[in-house]
């Protein structure tokens, strides 16, 4: 696996335990990552959601800010990473997140794009979809 295929997968990881801290607040740890996790988007950030709607940071940094705390239970799965394209740090890759919360577990399929070319990253892309079983 070369470096920037393994900076992003560390890093999708990395996010998604920052959307758990902020989701949960254990130990009131939410609003200490909430900026780090604000800036892992790039500006120009762009997410296609589960219902096939398209926002920005703006509504990304929203969606944080109104969620913090208030799924105290949630545990946040990362698996079956899976690199799709790598051109000079502009990171392609496909993983599964699952949402297990109080005995439900909701799985996604989302694909990325991280930028993996400085010493921050920054997420350009991300597209979820929903898998129903």
């Amino acid at each position: 696996m070369n470096k920037a295929i393994m900076l992003a997968s560390e890093n999708i990881h990395t996010l998604h335990k920052w959307i758990q801290q902020v989701f949960t607040d254990r130990n009131g740890k939410g609003l200490e990552v909430m900026e780090e996790l604000i800036s892992s988007f790039d500006p120009e950030f762009t997410m296609i959601t589960q219902q096939g709607k398209v926002i920005g940071v703006p509504e990304v940094k929203q969606l944080f800010t109104s969620s913090l705390g208030k799924r105290p239970k949630l545990e946040i799965i990362i698996e079956d990473i899976v690199p799709i394209f790598n051109d000079k740090g502009m990171v392609t890759i496909r993983y599964c997140e699952t949402h297990h919360e109080c005995h439900q577990y909701k799985k996604r399929i989302s694909t990325a794009i991280i930028d993996t070319s400085s010493e921050k990253l920054r997420w350009l892309y991300l597209h979820e979809t929903p898998i129903s079983e």
